[in-house]
């Protein structure tokens, strides 16, 4: 049985550790789900860094941390974690990652009598998008955030039919501009373009000089202006030889936390990503995204939230296309990741000069 709809107040723990994106679109989802049932009050647990993109939270919602990556990594923290779950008298559980962390905590949980409901994989049609044959099926498979919207039906919620992105808070957006006034110079006077080149592994990642490339034709086009998006260390420390090189950009990889890239890209006009955290960040906040797809595929489930099959930017004449679901995978089907070499820059120019050319019509 699942009771808590019954109930005048109900408090649902809300689980999903990882990726960044998944959270993200996780986030999109409950946010709604919150608004729809303001009588109950639901807890996302996930890993502390993620926690800063609940961004203006519905008053019923919260985020609880749990820290994979030292304190509750083994075993026997996650143990210790699970007994301080039960401690704070959930009414039900949401698992919406299934792996084996959270089926532990879930499991403990249950055996206390809490009800649980959990995200339903489609493992069998993730097997055949990978499958290492010319020809294959490519239907695409439900998008994630539908299975994660199936759970809170099962469970008994209203949920509604169209997930609109987050709402910044006009005072965030303010407090944005005072603190960082040269990220918004040429708002308005050009198209404000996010470049975010990098993804999570190799295979999922466009060739890093046909990107450059591309980036450096839109610059010299003069009607962009362009902010880069990327990670610490390596990536920000690339993204900075390329500023040097190329007018009209900045960078701001490794210098701002989750919730202030959220508001950044709210400003942009669209956004060039892998298929990546950035692509989620983005629909986030309702921005349109040009997704380049190298070893993965938009038929996987994982395009954003509000995204456009037509937006999603991938090489052609690759017949054994996707060899991965998440991007993970060390070889590729064609032996050498000519997924990510294959398109050419103008591929991810033409739609944008497009993009420019419309705006300049409309003024």
């Amino acid at each position: 049985s699942f009771p808590p709809p019954l109930l005048p107040l109900a408090r649902y723990l809300v689980i999903r550790l990882s990726a960044i994106g998944d959270v993200a679109m996780l986030i999109q989802l409950l946010y709604s789900v919150a608004r729809a049932n303001e009588q109950h009050d639901f807890v996302l647990l996930t890993q502390p860094f993620i926690t800063e993109l609940l961004l203006d939270p519905p008053d019923n919602v919260e985020a609880m941390a749990i820290d994979i990556r030292n304190e509750e990594h083994s075993l026997l923290g996650l143990a210790r974690y699970a007994r301080r779950l039960r401690l704070e008298h959930f009414d039900a559980v949401l698992d919406l990652h299934d792996v084996l962390r959270t089926k532990l905590l879930r499991s403990y949980l249950r055996l206390s009598g809490i009800p649980t409901k959990h995200l339903a994989k489609p493992r069998r049609e993730r097997r055949r998008l990978v499958a290492n044959r010319p020809g294959k099926d490519l239907t695409p498979l439900p998008p994630m955030w539908q299975l994660y919207r199936k759970v809170f039906l099962e469970a008994g919620l209203s949920v509604p039919e169209v997930i609109p992105p987050i709402e910044i808070h006009p005072s965030l957006r303010e407090s944005f501009e005072r603190l960082h006034p040269e990220l918004l110079v040429g708002r308005g006077s050009k198209v404000r373009l996010g470049v975010a080149p990098f993804a999570s592994t190799r295979a999922k990642t466009y060739s890093p000089a046909k990107m450059k490339e591309a980036v450096r034709q839109l610059a010299e086009d003069g009607r962009f202006e362009i902010l880069f998006f990327g990670g610490r260390g390596r990536e920000a420390e690339t993204l900075r030889e390329w500023v040097k090189e190329l007018p009209h950009t900045q960078s701001v990889a490794g210098t701002l936390d989750f919730s202030e890239e959220l508001i950044l890209m709210a400003t942009l006009d669209v956004v060039v990503s892998m298929d990546s955290a950035n692509m989620h960040l983005a629909s986030l906040v309702g921005v349109r995204v040009l997704s380049v797809w190298c070893c993965t595929h938009p038929a996987a489930g994982f395009l954003g939230i509000g995204q456009r099959w037509e937006d999603c930017l991938q090489p052609e004449g690759l017949d054994r296309r996707p060899c991965s679901i998440f991007g993970d995978n060390k070889h590729c089907h064609s032996g050498d990741f000519q997924c990510s070499e294959t398109m050419p820059p103008e591929r991810i120019v033409r739609p944008l000069l497009e993009l420019a050319d419309q705006r300049a019509l409309s003024r």
